[in-house]
């Protein structure tokens, strides 16, 4: 049922069904795609998944603003905010790999609230509302009791320019018997950490619309979320943040003090 003043956590995973489908129908050799300047790629497929969000939020919720990775709609003074990322590891998406995903949040007073990710290759959807738990796929979901880093797997990303050094992390987990892995996609390591699949993700991004959600589902899952130097996680006005850590909890401290070390 829609609620009167923000989409709850089922109408999130009914436009995240929608923009499953759109990946699916693209998911073909030879996609065509654009360079961003940030020398990103961008296909035709994030467009439409990113304006069907906003045309579907203008008509049920106009008092809300919408900021997607490639387009927005701003209401000013909004009390609610949705952050899209219609897909989430455009690189491995057009190049016939499948690892990436739909991402959504509703904010409230730059708290996230209600997330969705959905994976539209293994139809998995993981789903949170603040103080609910997690669901994969309708049934709830914790992250894993691994009480140390050894035998873990964390997912790491970075790129020329990003902030940290997080190059030299990863040999620190090799150290430590642990493997790390890079997907060109971050939003699906959250739904894997909540589920107890995945150890932890730490990633440079400096925007939120991935973030946001990552964080609910995980800590909603009983893990832990901070930025990469072990702050609590703050979406201000500008929804630049300082990267992110996420995990299973046990781990995190560890994790923390080998990405300051790098620095």
């Amino acid at each position: 049922m829609k609620t009167e003043h923000f989409p709850n956590q089922t109408q999130l995973v009914g436009m995240a069904y929608q923009a499953g489908e759109i990946m699916r129908k693209a998911f073909v050799p030879g996609m065509k795609r654009e360079w961003k300047e940030d020398h990103t790629p961008l296909t035709e497929s994030d467009m439409a998944i990113n304006r069907l969000v906003i045309a579907q939020l203008e008509r049920d919720y106009p008092h809300i603003t919408v900021i997607g990775e490639e387009e927005s709609r701003i209401v000013e003074d909004s009390e609610y905010l949705v952050l899209v990322d219609p897909i989430d590891g455009t690189i491995p998406f057009c190049q016939g790999i499948p690892a990436s995903t739909f991402c959504i949040s509703v904010l409230k007073n730059g708290v996230s609230i209600v997330a969705v990710i959905h994976d539209p290759y293994c139809n998995r959807t993981w789903s949170a509302e603040k103080g609910r738990g997690t669901m994969l796929n309708g049934e709830p979901v914790r992250v894993s009791e691994h009480g140390t880093l050894a035998q873990s797997t964390v997912s790491i990303m970075w790129w020329k320019g990003s902030i940290g050094n997080l190059n030299k992390v990863c040999d620190e987990i090799v150290e430590s018997n642990a493997k790390w892995l890079n997907l060109c996609s971050v939003a699906i390591a959250g739904g894997l950490i909540a589920s107890g699949d995945l150890a932890a993700s730490i990633f440079p991004g400096q925007k939120a619309w991935e973030t946001a959600a990552m964080q609910l589902l995980v800590e909603e899952a009983g893990g832990t979320a901070t930025d990469l130097y072990g702050n609590k996680l703050v979406y201000g006005k500008d929804l630049k943040i300082p990267g992110h850590i996420m995990s299973n909890g046990p781990i995190h401290d560890e994790l923390v003090a080998m990405v300051n070390r790098s620095n």
